[in-house]
């Protein structure tokens, strides 16, 4: 008989369909098979070999089992992905989204190249984490997010500063001169570049970069380049930092730095704000001076086991320290829903130097566990700051991690 054979062919709805053509049968004298007998299938009187139709049988099963793995890899969607949109309020974001974790980032390059947004879904609904994320209209009092404090954490008071209206302006002196410095520094002002973005099978992420210019330099006699990069991982979002000091810098280059982190208390809507509690291994905290900054005395300041926020007064700040390993705050709403964040610098200053910086309460109806390395009004007192050397760079990095308690 002819060769009988069939075709696969895939349309583009993506089904396998089998087209065979056959022969009719012709007549074969006895013997002339080759070791076997042959076969009729069906009544369309089809001859066949057993050893051609077991070929024939062999390669359809690969043929629609590599099929099936190619259809089932298309439908499903890649765990991380990124995209643009913009808020009610025009303001450009850039998303990078967990599938798996359900887990959402948004990150607004033009305002201060902060982390706007932090969603993630519980029990069936997407619950905004932070205070006031993705929300631009205008408002009094803390506007939420997560802004980047770079080079100073809170004002910069300098000695012998007269008050103008019961005020201070946020300034340092450096070498006989007076520079201006907008309390918790310029870089949540100013807008930053896109570097560039990604997705692979192990992150969504997107690298931002502020650099020095003539109004920077006004305010702060260095070249640099601060590189974020924001990666949406594994459940959590990593804010990694990388400072360079520019390599023509005539000295080293001091700054503190951290990030205003806000979170809505309760964390979900309706839940409990008096069940609403956090946990650190804090050992002490800074007290202040007369000029508001922490002066270097401390006292014991514990918040292990977990503690309800309720219980507690940062209004104004609290700054603790004396960590045993790397910094970490847990905050747990009574809902089930919680968040940690914990941060990690290879290399810090001497003490004295915050590494967390708690404002806000129930009353407040938001509590922000600041990350910092750093202190207050360093900028005047040269301490507790970082000095990097021309040419050479610093790293850090923040991690937000959403917790759901088993079983809620």
């Amino acid at each position: 008989m002819k060769s009988a054979y069939l075709k696969f062919r895939r349309p583009k709805g993506r089904k396998i369909l089998l087209v065979g053509k056959f022969s009719q049968p012709q007549a074969h004298s006895h013997g002339s098979e080759p070791g076997c007998a042959g076969a009729t299938l069906g009544s369309a009187g089809v001859q066949w070999h057993r050893s051609s139709f077991a070929r024939t049988l062999v390669w359809c099963a690969l043929a629609l089992s590599a099929a099936a793995v190619s259809s089932a890899v298309a439908a499903t969607p890649p765990r991380y992905s990124l995209h643009e949109t913009t808020t009610a309020e025009k303001i450009p974001l850039i998303v990078l989204r967990d599938e798996t974790s359900r887990l959402e980032a948004a990150i607004a390059p033009t305002q201060g190249g902060e982390l706007s947004g932090m969603a993630v879904e519980f029990k069936g609904r997407w619950v905004e984490l932070l205070y006031r994320g993705r929300d631009y209209r205008p408002a009094s009092g803390f506007r939420g997010k997560a802004s980047i404090l770079w080079p100073a954490v809170g004002s910069s008071v300098p000695a012998g500063a007269t008050p103008v209206n019961g005020k201070v302006a946020s300034a340092y002196d450096y070498q006989g001169k007076r520079y201006p410095m907008p309390q918790h520094g310029f870089a949540r002002l100013k807008p930053w570049q896109v570097v560039r973005t990604w997705t692979d099978e192990t992150e969504a992420a997107v690298e931002l970069v502020l650099k020095d210019d003539a109004d920077s330099r006004a305010q702060y006699p260095f070249g640099f380049a601060v590189h974020v990069i924001y990666r949406v991982k594994a459940g959590r979002v990593e804010i990694h930092h990388e400072v360079k000091a520019a390599a023509d810098n005539v000295a080293p280059m001091f700054f503190s730095i951290g990030n205003h982190l806000g979170f809505p208390v309760p964390l979900v809507a309706g839940s409990s704000a008096e069940a609403f509690t956090v946990e650190s291994p804090a050992r002490f905290e800074y007290l202040r001076g007369s000029n508001g900054a922490p002066d270097g005395t401390t006292r014991e300041r514990r918040f292990a086991p977990s503690t309800p926020l309720r219980d507690l007064k940062f209004m104004p700040a609290m700054s603790v320290g004396a960590y045993e390993g790397d910094p970490w705050f847990r905050l747990t709403d009574a809902s089930g829903l919680g968040v940690k964040v914990s941060h990690h610098a290879p290399s810090t200053p001497p003490l004295p130097f915050v590494q967390f910086n708690l404002y806000g309460g129930t009353t407040e109806g938001f509590f922000c566990p600041e990350p910092f390395v750093g202190l207050h009004n360093s900028l005047n007192s040269q301490t507790g700051q970082i000095d990097l050397a021309p040419g050479k760079r610093w790293t850090w990095l923040i991690c937000v991690e959403p917790e759901r308690a088993a079983g809620r």
